[in-house]
């Protein structure tokens, strides 16, 4: 059964011209019709309420499911709250930082790869893997498989400041061992398939 899905990250609402994403998605969701919409991070530039609400509003325009998952931008820069309650407001939008979609064609688990205590690199622990595997196979005995987090895998194609998600191939690994047939991430702001 074919399905599509269109992958955006890096939206970063707030920081420039938000009108060049608002005039640019609409043509895409257009032309490639997709089962799901799939925000890997960074949706807002400096996790403010705001910002955080603009993007989803955005997201949820186009009357097709959303699976958003928090980037390193979508916490406070600001002290106590990045370390005593970082991901408040972007689950006051999507609710959790760790959603699921299910079809028959189509499971995709997001993972919150976001550190507080890290401002560019992120992380996925033991325990996140283990509930990944978990959750895989839960799916559609035959849907595609897709694993969702912000903080890339691979090095990007061109040079780069952004770190990759810590223990790259450990995670790598344990998620295609778990069953994933794809998986997406940003944080890079280049394209690049591996």
């Amino acid at each position: 059964m074919l399905t599509r899905v269109l992958h955006l990250s890096d939206l970063h609402f707030g920081a420039r011209d938000d009108e060049a994403i608002a005039l640019g998605v609409p043509v895409l969701i257009d032309r490639i019709q997709p089962e799901l919409v799939i925000a890997s991070g960074d949706l807002s530039h400096r996790g403010r309420d705001g910002q955080l609400a603009a993007s989803a509003r955005f997201l949820r325009s186009f009357g097709r499911p959303v699976l958003a998952i928090p980037g390193n931008h979508d916490i406070p820069h600001s002290f106590p709250a990045r370390f005593s309650h970082p991901f408040r407001a972007f689950e006051r939008q999507w609710e959790t930082t760790e959603p699921t979609y299910s079809s028959p064609t189509l499971h995709v688990i997001g993972l919150n790869s976001v550190r507080p205590w890290r401002h560019q690199s992120g992380g996925i622990g033991n325990g996140q893997l283990e509930r990944a595997a978990e959750r895989l196979r839960q799916g559609a005995p035959d849907a595609f498989q897709v694993v969702v987090l912000h903080h890339h895998l691979i090095g990007a194609p061109w040079r780069s400041r952004k770190k990759p998600v810590a223990r790259r191939n450990h995670v790598l690994g344990s998620l295609v061992a778990a069953g994933a047939d794809l998986i997406l991430a940003g944080h890079s702001h280049q394209a690049a398939v591996s």
